[in-house]
């Protein structure tokens, strides 16, 4: 795997793509790394190798590589294959570097090519560096641990084992891994000899996101940061950003993907998606998420022909409850509500909270009649509901409207006005009772 090292960082020369934004992980590094397309012009220079050539940050990029000022009578082979070179500082100084540097062929069938370079007289010394995500305002993402390497040991495999972003590279025509670094065999929780020769379907956990990155490389060529799950040896699945670009490596067609864990950062984004559609108090949804879900579960509705109804609650006289116990107390009473619906109703009903006191409940494949008897259950049930108050229990009631969604044309806030009409009839005729729409209210 050695020689195959340089062809395998293709995706990552592939400027007009975007991924400049993968070689922050050599930032890192205390080699000098370059990466140079054919004409020998600087895409990418580290700070390694700016601090050992004596230039400022960032001057090398778009430089010629040939006009840096090495002595070609000079350079001479190192023991693993590379060679030694003298560049010229600007100070007019000199340094001697090893040098390895290595081809490949890129998506576009141009060659291009990753330098690495490190300075001749240093012995071999542990380094360690923090890498940081640059997606995420410079924040900790992972450690490198790097060898600043002798002659001998100055090897680009070192650079990509020590990455820590996830990298495999799988056969394009059979699936199977054939390089796995030591961050892919961590976050998948198994040693590399057992996933080199694995299948890389295997990892997925959805079939579908697998056939999402299928289509894409079929279309581009290419997949960049999509949101990707894949399974750990122990059953659990983790979020990644994954990253998969096409390659040829050594005549052999390949995909070279890169896999980061986004796991905590999803995790993170998901909650604070749910705390934006929950009502703050009751946990159930807030109005702006009820009705965006009850439109999407109406659209279903109406596609495959399926009846469906909503209903209004509200609790009677809670005016009262604050004013004889206080609004901790009436809190407590509608969280009290909203959990007795919870135990009552489907876990694909939906239901919110539109404000107040007053509930709402969607109920997909229910007709009016079906709706009415899930209604009557949720009535006797918190009629029978005891909630703590200064002076012991007490209890409250609730009245209810039932409207049912009408042929395709109808709406849901139309269904909703009705069922409105509906607890108003309710109000009317002295609550603590279900009433469905009629015609004429």
């Amino acid at each position: 795997m050695l020689d195959t090292i340089a062809p395998m960082m293709a995706p990552m020369t592939r400027v007009e793509a975007g991924w400049q934004s993968a070689w922050v992980m050599f930032d890192a590094l205390p080699a000098g790394v370059c990466i140079a397309d054919p004409s020998g012009r600087i895409a990418y220079a580290n700070p390694s190798l700016h601090a050992l050539l004596g230039r400022a940050p960032g001057a090398l990029a778009g430089s010629d590589l040939a006009a840096l000022g090495w002595d070609a009578a000079d350079a001479g082979p190192s023991a693993d294959g590379g060679h030694q070179r003298c560049f010229a500082r600007p100070d007019g100084t000199g340094v001697r570097l090893n040098e390895v540097a290595g081809p490949f062929t890129g998506p576009d069938g141009v060659t291009y090519a990753l330098h690495v370079f490190t300075d001749a007289p240093r012995h071999r010394t542990a380094r360690k560096a923090v890498f940081r995500d640059a997606a995420d305002a410079g924040a900790i993402a992972g450690v490198i641990h790097a060898m600043e390497d002798a002659p001998d040991d100055a090897r680009l495999d070192v650079i990509l084992e020590q990455s820590p972003i996830g990298v495999s590279v799988s056969r394009r025509d059979t699936g199977i891994i054939q390089f796995a670094n030591t961050r892919f065999a961590e976050l998948v929780g198994l040693p590399r000899d057992r996933i080199v020769g694995s299948r890389a379907r295997d990892y997925y956990v959805d079939d579908h996101q697998r056939g999402r990155v299928v289509e894409e490389l079929k279309g581009s060529g290419s997949v960049l940061n999509m949101e990707v799950q894949f399974r750990r040896a122990d059953g659990s699945a983790f979020w990644t950003l994954f990253s998969v670009n096409q390659a040829v490596i050594q005549g052999v067609e390949v995909n070279l993907a890169w896999i980061y864990d986004y796991t905590e950062r999803r995790n993170m984004e998901e909650a604070l998606r749910d705390m934006a559609s929950r009502d703050p108090l009751t946990g159930i949804y807030n109005r702006r998420s009820f009705m965006e879900m009850s439109r999407q579960a109406l659209a279903r509705s109406s596609r495959f022909h399926q009846p469906m109804s909503v209903l209004v609650l509200d609790v009677d006289h809670f005016k009262s409850v604050n004013d004889s116990f206080g609004h901790a107390v009436g809190d407590d009473a509608l969280r009290a509500v909203a959990g007795a619906c919870q135990s009552i109703l489907r876990e694909y009903d939906i239901l919110g909270r539109l404000g107040g006191e007053e509930f709402m409940v969607c109920l997909p494949g229910t007709t009016v009649d079906e709706a009415r008897v899930v209604a009557e259950r949720l009535r006797r049930y918190l009629a029978r509901l005891g909630i703590a108050g200064p002076n012991g229990r007490f209890h409250v009631t609730v009245s209810i409207g039932i409207a049912g969604v009408e042929g395709g044309c109808d709406t849901l806030d139309q269904a909703i006005h009705r069922a409105d009409l509906a607890l108003y009839r309710a109000k009317r005729e002295g609550r603590n009772r279900v009433v469905p729409y009629e015609p004429g209210m």
